[in-house]
């Protein structure tokens, strides 16, 4: 590297202040690289972490974000525990779970412990081929079509109303992993590739306080004025291109234009927005357009909508201890095709969060007609909802006072909720989508001019908060390496991030070449 670019900052623009835009600015801020930006389009940061409060008393709601997905090794649990962000959590150690017929049968314990057993073996087989053989397994098949044939076999012999309660909580289960998965449906989610999630051990906890104090703490350090909110970009121009006529890039540079008329110059750009509006906005964002294999690895990967419907009652809700109704819907009643009738179907439970708060989660294409729904159907549905399930569980109804919905599809600057591995796709897309774009220097260096960060260019813990995460830290950590070579590597949580050659090539941007296809070199 040329004498000169050692002894000067670089110039990093960091496009998203999402988990992974905050923890990037933080890890260079951190390493004495200052000169930065970083670009959120809409009026706060966080992303998909959004928590706000439901009452007068301090306590919050998670509009995104809600779970630290395990302890071991978590980066998220570390901060948590070392910032006594878990201190005021409730254990639950004697909250009680009931799970009901949409009639208001309670579904008996053993029935439940059978299905509980026989799906988690069923799971795990199904992960197996990811890390046995996965080429055994054609790519159009399944996870859905799986469990379904895992499923019969084991009803085989079982008949009657002891197989009818069977297959309901079945189905339950079913609706909990397409909210897990983030999909609209188990049959979308690739059979092959389920197993390429890393789940880390220990418990699913949630942060008191709410999410937004992760937020808070890796945010801290990174001065007010590095943040740039209401600022959408518009296009990134890492060619010789012009931005626009009269905006050429300095050489060697990243032109940056925002929607606000702002242009930006930079050595590196660090792209964190979701891959939802990686989807939607990809072919113009870019300029030029992006190495095909990169484009088509954004094609191919799943990106789903998993929403919230919060409900907040005038006093306590479920007599304690039950802290959650399984709802045990029957999928042959009502199977038609009208969403007004059967959306809230789709819902699995309802949760008690505070006393007079319960939450219920649904997915895909429910979760986006939840969205375009009136105040006036949601409330009365959610009345409806409540009266068939709550009422098993006390006397009177507590009066359902304002229901909360999230709207993760519609909102531009996400356009979904999460990444899943979608049929046709491959854990090789994340590592194509996660490859920087380089510029070859006449020192024969590579320069990584666009990099690409957010939970779904983590190829283990795509979908989660710790993955986003990491990929902001790795990427920071890149562009350390680049301006300092010859130091120790000092990349955080290095058990869980990979080496930047594990799987993962640069996809270079050649400035003698104006052909698409000269821009991608294999």
């Amino acid at each position: 590297m040329a004498e000169s670019m050692r002894h000067r900052q670089p110039k990093i623009v960091i496009i998203g202040a999402g988990l992974a835009g905050v923890a990037a600015g933080k890890y260079l801020i951190s390493e004495g690289f200052s000169d930065f930006v970083i670009l959120e389009a809409s009026d706060r940061i966080g992303g998909r972490i959004w928590s706000i409060p439901v009452d007068n008393n301090g306590h919050k709601v998670e509009m995104g974000a809600n779970w630290i997905h395990g302890i071991k090794d978590n980066p998220i649990y570390k901060l948590a525990d070392e910032n006594n962000l878990l201190t005021e959590r409730e254990l639950h150690l004697n909250s009680k779970n009931i799970y009901l017929t949409e009639s208001g049968e309670a579904i008996h314990e053993g029935t439940v412990k059978k299905v509980d057993f026989a799906y988690g073996t069923m799971l795990s087989s199904c992960e197996e081929y990811f890390h046995t053989d996965p080429l055994s397994v054609d790519d159009h098949e399944s996870l859905g079509g799986e469990l379904d044939n895992l499923m019969e076999e084991r009803l085989r012999n079982t008949a009657g109303e002891e197989r009818h309660m069977l297959e309901l909580v079945y189905h339950q289960r079913r609706l909990l992993e397409c909210c897990i998965c983030g999909c609209h449906d188990l049959n979308e989610v690739s059979l092959s590739q389920f197993g390429s999630y890393r789940e880390l051990p220990g418990r699913h906890l949630v942060i008191p306080r709410g999410f937004c104090a992760i937020l808070d703490i890796v945010k801290n350090g990174i001065p007010e004025d590095k943040i740039k909110l209401n600022t959408p970009v518009t296009k990134i121009c890492y060619g010789d291109s012009e931005v626009e006529p009269g905006y050429p890039s300095p050489d060697g540079m990243v032109t940056v234009k925002c929607d606000n008329g702002d242009v930006y110059y930079a050595d590196h750009v660090i792209v964190t927005v979701s891959l939802g509006v990686m989807k939607s906005l990809c072919d113009k964002m870019f300029s030029p357009a992006l190495p095909a294999r990169k484009l088509d690895a954004i094609r191919r990967m799943g990106f789903g909508v998993v929403n919230k419907v919060i409900l907040v009652f005038d006093e306590p809700v479920l007599p304690q201890p039950i802290h959650r109704l399984h709802l045990a819907w029957d999928p042959a009643i009502l199977s038609n095709e009208n969403l007004a009738e059967r959306w809230f179907r789709k819902i699995y439970s309802l949760e008690v969060v505070h006393d007079n708060v319960l939450v219920g989660w649904l997915s895909g294409r429910e979760a986006m007609y939840l969205e375009s729904m009136s105040e006036e159907d949601l409330m009365r549905d959610m009345n409806r909802l409540v009266e068939m399930f709550v009422r098993t569980q006390r006397d009177t109804i507590p009066k359902l006072t304002r229901v909360i919905r999230t709207s993760w599809s519609s909102n531009k600057f996400t356009k979904g909720s999460y990444s899943f591995m979608l049929l046709g796709s491959s854990q090789e897309d994340i590592y194509s989508l996660m490859s920087p774009i380089t510029k070859n220097l006449e020192d024969g260096n590579k320069k990584p001019v666009v990099l690409f960060a957010g939970e779904a260019t983590h190829p283990e813990f795509y979908s989660t908060t710790h993955g986003a995460l990491l990929t902001g830290n790795r990427e920071a950590e890149r562009i350390i390496q680049f301006w300092r070579p010859n130091e120790e590597t000092r990349m955080r949580f290095p058990e869980l991030c990979l080496n930047f050659s594990d799987a993962e090539s640069t996809e270079e941007h050649s400035d003698d070449d104006d052909d698409d296809e000269g821009l991608c070199f294999m």
